[in-house]
């Protein structure tokens, strides 16, 4: 059932030389989601990623190949790029009918959504890690054991172990795909790391942010929330911490983080914030460390906490008005001596 699709992330680009392997992990990976939503009516959208780049895309309303990075074309010739369109069209529209009828058979009922999820890791240590999961209305549905070349049902329906069974029957299929994750896959993953070496060595620094929730109201003992911004950084991996004192805040349930989300210029963001006691004062840092710092971890200091009391209102309220009160006066005497100032006058 699933095997018009296998061929589908080999074919984008000519397999070249293997430039040496990178020295952090990195995945080829195609997503393919497909909506059914009844016997004559189906939405699907490819999608391929090296490491968290985009570099293709397909609307099979119209398969036509969409490149999202200048170097994505490279390895093929526009009419061989062409060629593949059509074998892709071909093979979507085959892999349409089986599914349809293999509802048609088991009495499954409209709509519903398959996801497929496949490619390979390549792994520091030279070695990689080949995969292709298979998913159903957003829980695991099969998935394929490379190392031992046999298809394995994540779900105990009946409908997820009559398609494992469909799979493993057909052991050509199954070593042809052994070979593609394992061998054609990696091959592919590194020419690509070649063409796109640049974009994948991209580095854009952090920028982050230490800010306070507004404290409650006065008298109330709940806990300060700092939050730490971070935007702007790529690559995404990313850690940010908490010290107090100096010392990291180990996890636990003062912390909590939005994740890694992304930014509309393709760089990344996250907020980790930290649950402060309004008892005695401590200092407190949100440290960033990523690859572009080289080495180094951007260091954010909050300062000193203190109980959101109401003498600490009072005190910030007296200093705002004292600050502007100074303003005032300084103001006003400027302006009385620059009165008083006439023709002749030395101090012109």
């Amino acid at each position: 059932m699933l095997l018009p699709l296998l061929l589908l992330p080999w074919a984008w680009g000519a397999l070249d030389a293997s430039p040496p392997v990178p020295q952090e992990s990195l995945t080829l990976r195609l997503l393919l989601t497909s909506v059914f939503h009844n016997a004559s009516s189906t939405d699907m959208e490819l999608t391929a990623l090296l490491g968290n780049l985009e570099t293709h895309s397909m609307d099979c309303s119209t398969c036509k190949i969409r490149f999202l990075q200048p170097w994505a074309q490279l390895g093929l010739t526009p009419v061989e790029w062409q060629d593949q369109e059509t074998v892709i069209h071909h093979d979507l529209s085959n892999f349409i009918g089986l599914v349809n009828e293999l509802v048609k058979d088991e009495g499954e009922g409209y709509p519903f959504v398959t996801q497929v999820s496949t490619g390979c890791e390549l792994l520091p240590n030279g070695t990689s890690r080949g995969f292709y999961d298979v998913g159903m209305n957003g829980e695991d549905f099969v998935s394929f054991n490379v190392d031992a070349g046999k298809w394995v049902a994540r779900r105990g329906d009946k409908l997820a172990l009559h398609i494992q069974d469909i799979l493993n029957y057909n052991w050509p299929a199954a070593n042809k795909l052994q070979f593609l994750l394992k061998t054609t896959c990696v091959n592919k993953a590194k020419s690509f790391a070649r063409y796109g070496k640049e974009s994948l060595e991209r580095q854009e620094r952090p920028v982050a942010v230490v800010f306070a929730r507004v404290p409650p109201p006065a008298g109330t003992p709940a806990p300060v929330l700092l939050v730490c911004r971070v935007t702007g950084f790529y690559p995404r991996p990313v850690r940010v911490a908490w010290l107090q004192d100096g010392e990291e805040v180990g996890p636990g349930g003062r912390l909590n983080s939005s994740g890694i989300l992304p930014n509309a210029d393709l760089t990344y963001q996250l907020r980790s914030s930290l649950a402060v006691g309004p008892g005695a004062g401590h200092s407190y840092a949100c440290r960033v460390q990523h690859s572009s710092l080289g080495g180094r971890s951007l260091l954010i200091p909050w300062g000193y906490s203190r109980p959101w009391g109401p003498g600490l209102i009072v005190g910030i309220t007296l200093g705002v008005v004292a600050v502007a009160a100074m303003a005032v006066v300084l103001w006003w005497s400027r302006r009385r001596g620059y009165q008083g100032i006439g023709p002749g006058d030395p101090r012109v």
